[in-house]
């Protein structure tokens, strides 16, 4: 019975751990450089963005002159 037994649970803890708990760490694994990598792209971005930000002078909205008004239409 042991000659059965044995052999029996050692192939159904290896299938689990190969089809089972391989493939986590592997995927876990895979989401965790993937986050790193739009972290990284995130980072560059900002700092893209504040250095784009920081080269253009600061422009003052165009002041209106007397006369010169604003359509609109009124929204109910």
């Amino acid at each position: 019975m042991r000659y059965i037994l044995y052999p029996l649970l050692f192939l159904i803890l290896y299938r689990f751990l190969v089809r089972f708990v391989i493939p986590m760490f592997q995927m876990t694994k895979m989401a965790t450089e993937r986050m790193r990598q739009m972290q990284a792209q995130m980072q560059d971005m900002q700092q893209k963005a504040q250095s784009a930000q920081n080269t253009t002078p600061n422009s003052k909205p165009p002041q209106m002159k007397e006369g010169d008004y604003i359509e609109y239409e009124e929204v109910k």
